[in-house]
């Protein structure tokens, strides 16, 4: 081959290399990861090649005419396997649901990620499921307490939830299609073929138009039905502060003085300050992989963020705890109370009792830095992870 083709070739290699990294970069914003790593989706394609096949490859000729002209990604949906049970339906198996338009939908409840996803989740099972649409969410745990049958089942009535939702507390359905998000979403034909993946917030429109005409392909929804439209409230380039993990397992941002002694109780003493993006414990502390637990009240827990809103990971493990809140050293103002906070003469408190995701300050779309303290007044509290909204 003459050098100038070669030369020529090798410049095309790189720019597709460049651009397919910011597709894949583009798809993997506002999600979250788990540590280990996992299987292949059924082995012929990696996740990542999916956000370029989406490019790349044109339908085949069995496809023309049809409604939808989204590439096949895979040829079958992978099994429903290690479910250790079903909620909100019977097992479900991957033959059952041949002639349906399928929406596997990977979630955990205390994700922020997942959470702001689930309204629309939510909107297209009411509107779709009379038309051939089956949506089934595939709960698999970040935490260990998201393995309790009992806070799932409360998840599903704060938000609603009617379709079935699998169990999938040993992460056997999760390594069967070699996922590694939270969220997912796997969207396959009536004929049990992958047609479309997403990884994390966004994209509603474009996988709800792509909903609309598979089921158009199956003969169940004309493709001009208007999408679903929820407000945003949350401009993720003004979020300055990265989920912040409090367990020694996958902490990162840690800002006191002492060292963090794994599984063994410690006092800690907060910082005379804090810098931003960082957090500390003030207090005596048992400090696990997962999470902090209170051991003496009372205990402190300090965060400088970049934000609009904050969310902590945490429960109680017996009687419900007190906790007063406060922002840049006093009490949170009318226009930053996280739904979860109360006021008392005149200052803020919260009670954490059930192990969920908590709201502790919504700004309202105000993005700032701010320091947020959090001072428990019983012991016993588990705190897993902040996020920010």
């Amino acid at each position: 081959m003459p050098r100038e083709r070669v030369a020529l070739a090798a410049i095309i290699s790189l720019a597709a290399l460049v651009f397919f990294g910011w597709v894949v970069q583009t798809r993997m914003e506002n999600l979250s990861m788990p540590e280990p790593p996992s299987k292949m989706f059924g082995q012929p394609i990696r996740l990542d090649d999916m956000a370029k096949k989406d490019i790349l490859t044109t339908p085949t000729a069995e496809e023309t005419g049809k409604v939808s002209r989204l590439p096949v990604l895979a040829e079958n949906m992978p099994e429903f396997a290690g479910i250790t049970r079903w909620l909100n339906s019977n097992p479900l198996r991957q033959e059952e649901l041949r002639g349906k338009v399928v929406l596997i939908d990977f979630w955990t409840y205390s994700c922020i990620n997942c959470i702001r996803t689930l309204p629309y989740i939510v909107s297209w099972d009411k509107k779709y499921r009379g038309l051939g649409l089956v949506i089934i969410g595939v709960h698999t745990p970040e935490f260990a307490f998201e393995q309790k049958e009992s806070n799932v089942r409360d998840a599903l009535k704060r938000h609603g939830i009617a379709y079935p939702v699998a169990m999938d507390n040993d992460y056997g359905t999760w390594n069967a299609y070699g996922n590694r998000y939270w969220p997912a979403k796997y969207l396959f034909d009536a004929e049990g073929r992958l047609r479309y993946a997403h990884f994390g917030e966004g994209e509603y429109d474009v996988t709800e138009k792509n909903i609309q005409d598979l089921l158009a392909d199956a003969g169940g929804v004309a493709a001009e039905a208007p999408v679903t439209v929820i407000p945003e409230s949350t401009d993720f380039s003004k979020i300055g502060t990265s989920e912040t993990y409090l367990g020694y397992g996958r902490m990162e941002y840690q800002a006191n003085e002492e060292e963090i002694l794994r599984d063994r109780v410690q006092e800690y003493v907060l910082p005379a300050d804090v810098a931003r993006n960082r957090f500390a414990y003030g207090g005596r502390w048992l400090v696990r992989s997962e999470n902090g637990t209170l051991a003496e009240a009372p205990g402190s827990v300090v965060i400088r963020y970049v934000a609009s809103g904050v969310n902590l990971v945490m429960g109680a493990e017996t009687s419900a705890v007190r906790a007063e809140v406060l922002i840049d050293g006093k009490p949170v103002p009318v226009g930053m109370r996280g739904a979860d906070l109360v006021v008392q003469g005149g200052r803020t408190y919260m009670r954490v009792s059930a192990e969920r995701l908590y709201n502790v300050i919504d700004a309202k779309g105000a993005y700032g830095e701010h320091l947020l303290e959090i001072r428990f007044l019983d012991a016993g509290v588990r705190v897993y992870a902040f996020t920010f909204g």
